[in-house]
């Protein structure tokens, strides 16, 4: 998974000294076009216009930056909610495929649950290829625990390398 140096700038002064962005993404890209293409011939009826303004509000408030170190979930557009997870305290990994939006779309959900004195759940919501995103998290944890010398029991996510 590619990231572009402009994405890479973009969100950088939201890093701390030594992170790096490793991944930025939203909503299914197939999932935003067809449900707008579909509904903005409606808009012009009125029938479809909060289905249309609720499609391009989600396609522009819900980014999900992944660090080197962390989570980042960047929700709003005028008031903007930044949640962070640093991948050490995350202790599992949940992905939710529906059939009709796999098939349909390619997309499905994951959510992160972290541990500490206040447990948070993030979700990552209508995200293309969940499982390949999924991966790239295990694979960022697992390297993230080793620089900070935490093992993990866990005979299923194994380093890479």
């Amino acid at each position: 998974m590619m990231i572009d140096a402009k994405k890479k700038k973009k969100y950088q002064k939201y890093l701390s000294q030594g992170e790096e962005v490793v991944a930025v993404f939203g909503i299914g890209g197939r999932y935003f076009w067809t449900n707008a293409i579909i509904l903005f011939p409606l808009t012009f009826l009125l029938i479809g216009l909060p289905f249309f303004l609720k499609i391009m509000h989600l396609r522009h408030s819900k980014t999900y930056i992944l660090t080197n170190r962390r989570v980042l979930v960047k929700d709003g557009v005028f008031t903007i909610r930044w949640t962070s997870a640093p991948y050490d305290k995350i202790t599992h990994i949940v992905v939710k495929e529906d059939f009709f939006m796999k098939m349909s779309y390619g997309i499905g959900d994951i959510t992160i649950y972290t541990a500490g004195r206040t447990p948070i759940e993030i979700n990552l919501v209508k995200i293309d290829e969940p499982m390949k995103i999924k991966n790239l998290l295990e694979q960022l944890m697992v390297e993230e625990r080793s620089l900070l010398g935490v093992m993990h029991e866990d005979p299923l996510v194994k380093p890479l390398g």
